[in-house]
This record gives structure tokens, C-alpha cells and sequence, in this order.
């Protein structure tokens, strides 16, 4: 009988391992029995499943045959009807919460859809449940759309709730030369929880010009129902389609201070001649210990004579500058062990030791830099943090920074200096604190509703109170278009003047005229409060502080939830980067792209939901870090508005 023909279940539980024109021998696959077939009668195995595998028989004759195959379909976005079967033992609603975890896990840990094709996992399952049917991969991602699409409608109504949202936006290009575009959004919610969710990860198949990414952008707005009116910033890189890309939009763009800060210290590496050839030869070095065994084990038994924990040399990454910090940092801690190794003729040729040896120079280098860098290197870390607010802290420490860690000092050497120089005046280039139009920033909207930084003493008097005033402006506007709040309270106080007059003119001298003054104060009376409310320290989270006096500055809270929610960095986006490319892997890279999108927004959802682990180590070294460069922030303020 040929396999198309063998309709009874029990072919579910057999397999022919033997044939020949009379007698057929199968072999049961829980069991491993093997019974006699011929004459295409499957009475034998019947009676197996029924006398040593009773469950299984028994869930096989309770089940009514028409409700053990119901097939449902659905369209994919080409229009393509997909057959989603469910024949087996199981019953259907079981069957299908199982698919819907096996598409979960897919998502979760970025597996391949195409995982239920392999003949281990298939093995595993029939082992683990031969009751359960493994779907094919067109199942799988179809319950992975289903949900997707759950949990898309969820944010659109959760999105829906919000005063005031940002954008981060980034493009990328995955292995299979695809260019793709990545979007999320940041609020605080009614309940001053910081948010940060993936909107969007699409296929841009036109050329990447500022006019199609806009457009893109606001295909997706109409996907969650996102008024514009809602958006108080798009972070993006500095590149040219991107700042376009703002424009055209005409929402208020923030530039990524870390990509602000890649470029500037990038450039000044490259430009200090003695900096980039002492980086070279650092990267050979490392690149030398990378490539070698003998040399990487000759290094760990040097650190276990001297008790030293076993590091790994790091190399430099062109697109990360903070490698180079990490690399300089660890080569500092190493450099007698490495020495110890190059100096080991059985391990290193003296031709190639003479190759590899830095000078005295090059080492006088790495060890003035890694001071220099490190203060770069935490500011990077605070300001790519998603737990709390970061644009507000961007001029702070922009001033602490140049008048602080970057100062020239007498006692730095030529290369140090120069890279000082240069990354200080890239960096006032790109924030220029003498610019007349500098109070319309996001940046510094948020540094002034942030209550650690509030009296902006990095600006000079006039400049604080064009803030001020456009604090007060965003204020007054928060109302029905073409009245403000301000316009609307004086329509109020002159109606009930009225009212007033009249009751004077009826009761005569029973009147007594007393203190008719609006109780509730005008923008510029509240936000004067805030200002002159009590100094927070810089340990304080703003969102908290914020959190129990919103009831004290309503209006002004009301702002700070809008504006507060604004990240430094597209590192957000970025992130997702890592991500995708788990996703779109080579063995995955022909991944239709909506389903790429789905599995990404699917992984974020799940992850945000995960349990928290047990993390206070990295996060109570951050938030020191944190505070240590906060503090030298404040107490430097005074001097950059000298």
C-alpha cells in the first residue's frame, strides 16, 4: 500500500521498516515493537495501541473524526489563502495553545520558524507528546501574526492614552542586502512609568531619501492613530536624509548625542597623527594575542602567577569609539603580562616581538588617555540608558565635560591636548550655547523641566528667561487651537465679575465686597513656583520627584510628561539592530520581511514582559556613575555661564 493511500490513524504511531511483495514488517514509535503486516489490514496495530498504549486508543476512538480535522484559513498580505491543519490526537483548543507557545518561543528566542522541519526538534516533540501534531512553518508564523497583531492592538490603545510621545529612528541593511528601518516610541504614562516600545520594523524598498523615510513615518502613524500633534521629538543620527527626514516631517528633532559624540571623538583620533598610528598598533597587538593560542595561554598563566582574574585582550571597533577606551583601559592592566609573553622566545619570535612591542611613547599615550576617555565613556553609558530620563542631561554635561574633563592642563602631552581641543570644538559646533533661537531646543525644554537642572546656570540670564517665556508659550497652548489656557481662564473670571455686579446691585449694603482674585495661578505664577521649589539632588530620579509634586505644578507636569519622555540617543532603534540580525541570520536571511517585522515586535513585547533579573550590580554602577558625573555637572554649572 503506498504511503498516500494510508489514511487510518495508526500510521501516526507505525512505520514500515521492512518490505517485500508478501509481508511488510512496521515498528511502533513508542514502543519500538515491531508486528507483521500484510494485506493492507492494520487490525494488528490496532490492537497494540489498544493493549499497550490504552490512552492513546482510547483518546483516538472518543474523538468524533470530523472534529480531528478543522481547517481554517487565512490571507497572508500577498493574498495568498494558507491552510492551517490541525489533525491529530489532541483536542483543537489544546492543540492550538501548544502552537501558540511553540510560535512564542520562536519570537522569544529568535528561533527560526523553520525549526519544526528538523528531525531532532520532531523527535524530541514525539518524545516529549505523540499526541501532538508539529505544525509546518507557514503555522507557526501564522500564529506568530496572530500574535502580533494582538499585542499591536494593545499599544494602539495604550499609545491612545498619552499626552505626548518621541520617536527614535534608525535605518540598517541586513545580510541578504535588504534595507530596513526601525521605530520606537517613549512615553510617561499617567502613572510617571517610563515606556519604551518597538513601533515598527519595515522593508524600505525605495531609495533611502528624507521623503520616502517621512513617508514611511507617517504610514505608521495611521497604523496606531497617532495625531502629530502628539509628537514632541524624533531622535535620529546626523545624517543628511535623516535631518530631511525631519523636516519634512516638521516635528522637533533632536540629533543622537551619541552619534554627536562618535564623530567627534572618531575625528579627533583621527586627526592627532600619533593618537591613530598608537591606536594601530594597539589593534595589531591585541590582534596578535587573538590569533595565536600559544600567546593567549601564556598570557593566562601569567595572570594565574600573579593571581590576576583572566581577561581577554579587547580590540578596537571603528564604529564604537568606547572600544577603544576598553581596549587602552585593559592593555594598562596587562602590560607587564603582555610584555612577559613577547620576551618568551618559545612563544613569541623575536622578529615578530620587535613588530609587535609599542614604544615608550605609544604606552605614555594609552596611559594619559584612559583618564581622559573615561568620563566619554560614562557619559555615553548615562545618556544610552532607557530607565530614566537622559535628553535632560545632555548641556549639563556637555558643561561639565568642557570645563572640567576636557580642559587642557599643562601637564598633558601634545596628543592629549590636541584631542581635547578638537573633541571640545566639534562638540560646541554642534551645541552651540550662544544661539539666539537655542530656547525652541527640545534638548533644553527638557533640561528645564528636569527639577535637578532647572536653574540652567550654564546659560546666561537672558537666555533662561527665553526658556521661561517658551515654557510659558507650550503652557498657554495646551487648548483647544486658537485659545489658550490663559484666554480661557480670563473669559471665566470676567463672566463671573458679572455675575458679581449683579448680586452687589440687588443686595445693596447687605453686600460686602471681599477678595474676588482667580485661586488658581497663570502659567508664569506656576512655573515661578516651580523654579523657586527646593533644590533636588542629582540622585533623585526626575520621574519620581515628578511623580509626588505633579499635584503642586499641574501644568507644569502636564509638560514634563510630554517632554521628559524624550531619549538622548537612537540607541533605542539601534538596539534592535542586534536583534534583527539574530532574526535575519543566513540561514533565515530569505525571512519574508513582514514576518521579520512581526518576529522583532513580538520579541520586544516578550522580553518587556519577562521577569526582571537579578541585576543591582550593573544598575547600582551605572546609577554611581550617574551621580558622580551629575554632581560635577552641578557644581560646574556656574562656570560655563561665566
Amino acid at each position: 500500500m503506498s504511503d498516500d493511500r494510508r489514511r487510518s490513524e495508526v500510521w501516526k504511531f507505525f512505520k514500515v521498516i521492512e518490505s517485500n511483495q508478501e509481508k511488510k514488517k512496521v515498528e511502533c514509535s513508542m514502543c519500538y515493537t515491531e508486528l507483521t503486516y500484510s494485506g493492507g489490514s492494520t487490525g494488528t496495530m490496532t490492537n497494540h495501541l489498544r493493549f499497550k498504549h490504552s490512552q492513546v486508543f482510547t483518546a483516538s476512538q472518543a474523538r468524533d473524526r470530523s472534529t480531528r480535522s478543522c481547517k481554517s484559513n487565512y490571507t497572508r498580505r500577498t493574498n495568498q489563502p494558507i491552510i492551517v491543519s490541525h489533525s491529530s490526537l489532541m483536542a483543537k483548543d489544546e492543540w492550538e495553545k501548544c502552537t501558540a507557545k511553540l510560535a512564542a518561543m520562536c519570537a522569544f528566542d529568535l528561533r527560526p520558524v523553520s525549526i519544526v522541519e528538523g528531525t531532532g526538534f520532531k523527535e524530541f516533540i514525539k518524545e516529549l507528546n505523540p499526541l501532538y501534531e508539529i505544525p509546518d512553518r507557514a503555522t507557526v508564523a501564522h500564529f506568530v501574526r496572530l500574535q502580533y497583531e494582538e499585542e499591536k492592538r494593545t499599544l494602539r490603545e495604550k499609545l491612545a492614552n498619552q499626552v505626548g510621545m518621541a520617536f527614535t529612528l534608525d535605518l540598517w541593511v541586513s545580510v541578504a542586502t535588504e534595507a530596513y528601518i526601525t521605530v520606537t516610541a517613549h512615553f510617561l504614562d499617567e502613572n510617571w512609568e517610563l515606556n519604551n516600545c518597538i513601533l515598527a520594523t519595515r522593508e524600505v524598498e525605495e531609495q533611502h531619501t528624507g521623503l520616502n523615510i517621512s513617508t514611511e513615518i507617517r504610514k505608521l502613524l495611521t497604523e496606531f492613530d497617532i495625531p502629530e500633534k502628539k509628537i514632541y521629538g524624533l531622535v535620529t543620527e546626523n545624517s543628511a536624509n535623516m535631518v530631511n527626514c525631519g523636516n519634512g516631517l516638521g516635528w522637533p528633532q533632536v540629533k543622537c548625542f551619541g552619534h554627536t559624540l562618535q564623530l567627534s571623538i572618531r575625528g579627533a583620533f583621527d586627526e592627532v597623527r600619533a593618537l591613530s598610528d598608537t591606536i594601530a598598533a594597539a589593534k595589531m597587538l591585541v590582534a596578535y594575542f587573538h590569533g595565536s593560542s600559544s600567546a593567549t595561554l601564556e598570557l593566562q598563566s601569567q595572570q594565574k602567577q600573579l593571581e590576576l582574574s583572566e581577561n581577554i585582550l579587547i580590540t578596537d571597533c571603528t564604529s564604537r569609539w568606547n572600544t577603544t577606551f576598553d581596549m587602552f583601559e585593559c592593555l594598562v592592566r596587562e602590560r607587564l603580562n603582555i610584555q612577559a609573553v613577547l620576551n618568551c622566545p618559545e612563544v613569541t619570535k623575536s622578529s615578530d616581538a620587535a613588530k609587535l612591542k609599542l614604544s615608550d611613547s605609544q604606552w605614555a599615550i594609552i596611559e594619559a588617555m584612559v583618564p581622559v576617555l573615561r568620563p566619554l565613556h560614562v557619559a555615553t553609558r548615562i545618556m544610552c540608558s532607557q530607565e530614566y530620563p537622559t535628553l535632560s542631561g545632555v548641556y549639563p554635561i556637555l558643561c561639565s565635560l568642557k570645563n572640567q574633563h576636557l580642559r587642557v592642563k599643562e601637564t598633558d602631552i601634545e596628543a592629549v591636548a590636541d584631542f581635547k581641543r578638537i573633541v571640545v570644538s566639534v562638540l560646541e559646533m554642534c551645541y552651540n550655547t550662544t544661539d539666539e533661537v537655542l530656547c525652541q531646543d527640545p534638548t533644553l525644554i527638557c533640561t528645564f523641566l528636569d527639577p535637578r537642572y532647572k536653574s540652567l546656570l550654564f546659560l546666561k540670564p537672558s537666555q533662561r528667561e527665553a526658556v521661561r517665556a517658551q515654557v510659558v508659550s507650550y503652557m498657554q497652548s495646551d487648548g483647544p487651537p486658537g485659545q489658550s489656557s490663559r484666554l480661557r481662564s480670563s473669559a471665566k473670571r470676567l463672566k463671573r465679575e458679572h455675575a458679581q455686579s449683579d448680586m452687589a446691585f440687588l443686595l445693596g449694603e447687605y453686600y460686602q465686597d471681599g477678595d474676588d482674585s482667580d485661586s488658581s495661578p497663570t502659567p508664569e505664577e506656576e512655573l515661578g513656583q516651580y523654579v523657586l521649589s527646593k533644590a533636588v539632588p542629582t540622585a533623585v530620579n526626575p520621574i519620581v520627584w515628578w511623580k509626588e509634586n505633579a499635584p503642586s505644578f499641574p501644568a507644569v507636569a502636564k509638560l514634563a510628561r510630554k517632554f521628559l519622555c524624550i531619549p538622548a540617543t537612537s540607541v533605542p532603534s539601534e538596539r534592535v539592530f542586534s536583534t534583527a540580525g539574530d532574526t535575519l541570520a543566513k540561514r533565515r536571511a530569505s525571512l519574508d520581511p513582514d514576518t521579520v517585522g512581526e518576529l522583532i515586535f513580538v520579541n520586544k513585547v516578550l522580553r518587556m514582559k519577562e521577569p526582571q533579573q537579578d541585576t543591582d550590580e550593573p544598575q547600582s554602577a551605572e546609577r554611581e556613575d550617574t551621580v558622580i558625573l551629575q554632581h560635577q555637572v552641578l557644581i560646574k554649572q556656574e562656570d560655563c555661564s561665566s
